[in-house]
């Protein structure tokens, strides 16, 4: 028992001796510190400039952060402050003269705001660079549509009765007035739809470039919808008309009538007749080379996806008119 006393007594003797020596080492590491910080350095630091007072009508063209470097003098403790804190220097753009694409900024005219920015211990030894330009444009509003990027594909028998349509169909864009002159629209990111088989709503980002940070853009996503139906294909028979005839000829041709083959909705297929299409034929098209009448749809429905003309061999006589 004496023993293991004994050995208590020795652990707390040299946990006392470490303590002891941890202390008089911070001590003079403190000591060495604040001698140190007495005494007299010249650094030079980085320093930003952050615009302010900007005219409101008025907008920066870069986002670069303009810097200077500040060599400065005084006691470390003054010094320390500079080190510690964010090295940030506001400048007045109101007090700055301007030309028309560049506010200037010069060592000589913003030297006092530059020495007021430290304390009055701290002495300012040199300021570089001595220039600096910022460039400014007029802010500028301008609205652009917006253009679907849709790569779809669909179940048989169905298909798109109208385009794709973007909500909003267009957005509105601020910025520098030499940037959004260049820009006449944007497009939405691509969305891929497969195997589609009833309407199509989908909430999709627009693909605004990287090099855009100066721009700020009214939406940032879009939704692009598009009515689906199913599909089915018809016949019509068209009255065909000849445009141009001479007044003193007659054209008998044949057949007066043309197959029109349209593909359409369900939806719609019931409403449409061959008065809803228009079969030409342009007799001022006929010559010693071309001796054909060649028909030509110029007219049909907007309930129509697609139509075309069934080829038909069309025949014709020319006769003069009688008197």
């Amino acid at each position: 028992m004496i023993k293991k006393n004994k050995n208590i007594n020795s652990n707390r003797v040299q946990a006392k001796r470490l303590n002891v020596f941890v202390l008089f080492l911070f001590l003079s590491f403190l000591i060495s510190l604040l001698v140190k910080l007495s005494n007299t350095y010249t650094q030079t630091l980085q320093f930003e400039l952050h615009p302010t007072q900007l005219e409101s009508n008025e907008i920066m063209v870069s986002k670069e952060v303009k810097t200077i470097n500040v060599t400065i003098s005084g006691k470390g403790f003054e010094l320390l402050k500079y080190y510690v804190e964010a090295r940030i220097i506001d400048v007045d753009f109101s007090q700055l003269n301007k030309d028309k694409s560049h506010y200037i900024w010069d060592e000589r005219s913003q030297l006092e705001k530059i020495i007021n920015h430290f304390d009055s211990k701290i002495a300012v030894k040199s300021i570089n660079p001595d220039t600096l330009l910022f460039q400014y444009d007029r802010q500028f509003v301008k609205k652009i549509p917006v253009q679907v990027s849709v790569n779809s594909s669909f179940a048989f028998g169905f298909d798109l009765v109208n385009s794709f349509q973007s909500i909003p169909d267009s957005i509105t864009l601020i910025g520098p007035e030499s940037l959004l002159k260049t820009i006449t629209e944007i497009q939405t990111k691509t969305l891929y739809l497969t195997d589609i088989n009833s309407n199509v709503e989908r909430v999709v980002a627009l693909d605004i470039p990287n090099t855009s940070k100066q721009i700020t853009y009214s939406d940032q996503v879009v939704s692009i919808k598009g009515e689906v139906d199913k599909f089915t294909e018809g016949s019509v028979n068209v009255p065909v008309t000849i445009l141009n005839v001479p007044e003193k000829l007659t054209l008998n041709f044949f057949p007066k009538e043309i197959p029109v083959i349209f593909y359409a909705s369900l939806k719609a297929y019931n409403s449409i007749d061959a008065s809803h299409f228009s079969v030409e034929c342009d007799f001022n098209t006929l010559s010693t080379e071309n001796m054909y009448l060649n028909p030509v749809l110029v007219k049909q429905p907007t309930t129509v996806k697609s139509a075309k003309l069934k080829p038909t061999d069309f025949e014709y006589v020319i006769l003069p008119k009688n008197d």
